[in-house]
């Protein structure tokens, strides 16, 4: 298996970046001050205990909140400067997310599935279902293309769910606390599967996560407390 070689470059950067929700009458800083730069082939995670911001800061990372003050830069691009349209085809182009329950659509099928990520970019149908069909038999999947997720088990709900965040080609994806609902068994051939991604595509994976297997496979780790950036190793 070989990687062609590929300059490191500064793929996103957070400068000073806070977010504040008001909840009734209480405002609750939730994250205070972040300054993270992630580099483009990154595998790494965000670590820290429940209510340390996590959630938040991939909120963030995805494009699906805004900060309340501080900037987020992606490719040297300041996102504030985009509109909600600009930001929502950002988003589908170029990150992909992996949710925690899977999020996938219990009527279709997992070659439905993934074709529906690029069919919501307008691309044509037979197009979308050639590069579903690819990216499932990548992630070990050819012979359960018209599974329904009812028929899947939860490692292959999460291999579905992996390669619809692959099949737009983004240069990040997302996972939020991708091993939770998984036995340790699984769990570890679904964060294999993930470091082969990152080896022979470059593809940047981040985490949020508590589970030490993620935790000890990383190149890197940001710990999160209390909406605080306290260290990075």
């Amino acid at each position: 298996m070989t990687q062609e070689v590929i300059s490191t470059t500064k793929l996103i950067n957070f400068e000073s970046v806070s977010k504040t929700y008001q909840l009734g009458n209480q405002k609750v800083q939730a994250l205070k001050g972040i300054d993270l730069t992630i580099n483009s082939g990154d595998f790494m995670a965000i670590a820290g205990p429940s209510g340390s911001g996590k959630s938040t800061l991939l909120n963030l990372l995805a494009l699906i909140d805004t900060p309340t003050n501080g900037q987020i830069s992606y490719n040297d691009t300041d996102i504030s400067t985009l509109s909600d349209n600009q930001k929502t085809m950002y988003r589908n182009k170029e990150i992909g997310i992996v949710f925690q329950n899977y999020n996938l659509i219990p009527v279709l099928d997992a070659l439905e599935n993934v074709a529906f990520a690029l069919q919501v970019q307008g691309i044509p149908n037979h197009v979308c279902l050639s590069r579903a069909e690819k990216i499932l038999k990548e992630v070990g999947l050819g012979t359960h293309l018209h599974h329904r997720p009812a028929n899947l088990s939860g490692g292959q709900k999460q291999r579905v769910a992996i390669a619809r965040a692959l099949v737009t080609n983004p240069s990040v994806v997302i996972a939020d606390e991708p091993t939770a609902a998984l036995d340790s068994k699984t769990g570890m051939e679904i964060l294999d599967l993930m470091k082969e991604l990152n080896y022979t595509k470059n593809t940047t994976f981040i985490f949020s996560t508590h589970d030490n297997r993620i935790i000890n496979s990383v190149q890197h780790v940001v710990q999160i407390e209390d909406g605080l950036l306290i260290n990075q190793y």
